[in-house]
């Protein structure tokens, strides 16, 4: 190759590949990355949100939207207002009203100041909510559904867009990277044009990872947020774990309270010892069935009958009850019979004598 190829070559790069105009940025002052929901949510990008089931990822997205389209602080996070568009593919019209109602409620906000600038969408019960579709030659291309999302991001001009969940939006391989990849841009592209931060909410696995599927959907986003359960305060910790444009591991704790969540420094002694008592009732129903599990596996048969092999009576004794008394034991087996946790009286199992023991046997909503 001689020179003046060598020259042509790079000419037709430069046409091709944008790049940076380095003299007119020396002229100019560098800003930082915009934050949607600050130190959490970038603007113009696509964040991952992710959490157990039954945390509160849906409710808390629905909070967010809600404060943001209100102009409301909200787990003392200052938000701007704008338009906010929160679209769910789980959730039908009635379960948004109510949790619609509880959070207004919760923010001091009237339901129809938010007229026109929070967006809520439901596609549950649709059949083709993907937001991608196999093309021709089997690449992934934008569907009818992302179309008709691009089209009320522009015309509403949402500053923050709440995707609820990649389940339903993705209907790609989640481990393969290429797929994941792709996904990820074409909302980035839609991101980048509108300046919107778009918040995809997601599962994590079984084996304990804070995603799904491969390691492609963390390192597909530059943002990543979890929003972790405890079980036994009933508190919740929304926190980064990974942020590209600011700080790892910035964390908010909070506490659900008559669907909404309230920030752990702004709860009232009445809410407290609300939270107190659940604590104490979760622990209650845990020991239940810990204890129920260790009769089960030594062929141990209890009732909820007062005598001999009454269920309350045994589990006080037992070690895994960790000092819970008789009286406690008895108000957790109503509650986890209410919660659909145990059912009375079945056959478990025959004896060597071949006489059927029948008891309290743990449901798979239980186990």
């Amino acid at each position: 190759m001689n020179s003046d190829e060598g020259l042509l070559d790079y000419a037709m790069a430069d046409s091709v590949l944008p790049t940076l105009d380095l003299s007119r940025l020396a002229q100019e002052k560098p800003t930082p990355k915009r934050f949607i929901i600050p130190n959490f949510v970038p603007a113009g990008e696509v964040t991952l949100f992710t959490g157990p089931g039954s945390a509160g990822k849906s409710l808390l997205a629905q909070q967010l939207a809600t404060a943001k389209a209100g102009g409301k602080s909200s787990l003392r996070l200052d938000l701007n207002q704008a338009p906010a568009i929160y679209l769910t593919c789980e959730d039908d019209e009635q379960q948004l009203h109510w949790r619609q109602y509880h959070i207004c409620n919760a923010l001091g906000i009237s339901m129809d100041k938010l007229a026109g600038v929070l967006h809520l969408t439901s596609l549950r019960g649709e059949l083709d909510n993907a937001l991608v579709e196999l093309g021709p030659h089997g690449e992934l291309q934008p569907s009818p559904t992302y179309e008709r999302l691009a089209a009320v991001v522009r015309r509403t001009g949402a500053d923050f867009v709440a995707l609820d969940n990649v389940a339903h939006l993705f209907p790609g391989n989640e481990n393969d990277r290429g797929e994941v990849t792709r996904f990820v841009n074409l909302l980035n592209g839609l991101a980048g044009e509108t300046g919107a931060a778009i918040m995809l909410l997601g599962h994590p696995n079984k084996s304990g990872d804070s995603y799904s599927g491969s390691t492609a959907w963390p390192n597909a986003v530059r943002s990543h947020v979890f929003l972790e359960h405890d079980l036994q305060t009933d508190m919740r910790t929304f926190k980064a774990e990974k942020a590209n444009y600011g700080r790892n591991g910035d964390s908010i704790r909070f506490a659900w309270v008559d669907w909404a969540f309230v920030h752990e420094n702004d709860l009232t002694p009445d809410m407290t010892k609300a939270i107190a008592a659940a604590t104490r009732m979760n622990a209650e129903n845990d020991a239940f069935m810990r204890c129920l599990a260790k009769c089960t596996e030594n062929c141990r048969n209890v009732s909820h009958q007062p005598g001999s092999n009454h269920a309350p009576k045994i589990f006080a004794g037992m070690p895994e009850a960790k000092g819970i008394k008789k009286a406690a034991f008895a108000d957790a087996m109503e509650r986890v019979l209410d919660m659909g946790w145990i059912e009375l009286n079945v056959e478990l199992w025959t004896d060597n004598h071949r006489h059927s023991k029948r008891g309290i046997r743990a449901t798979d909503r239980g186990e």
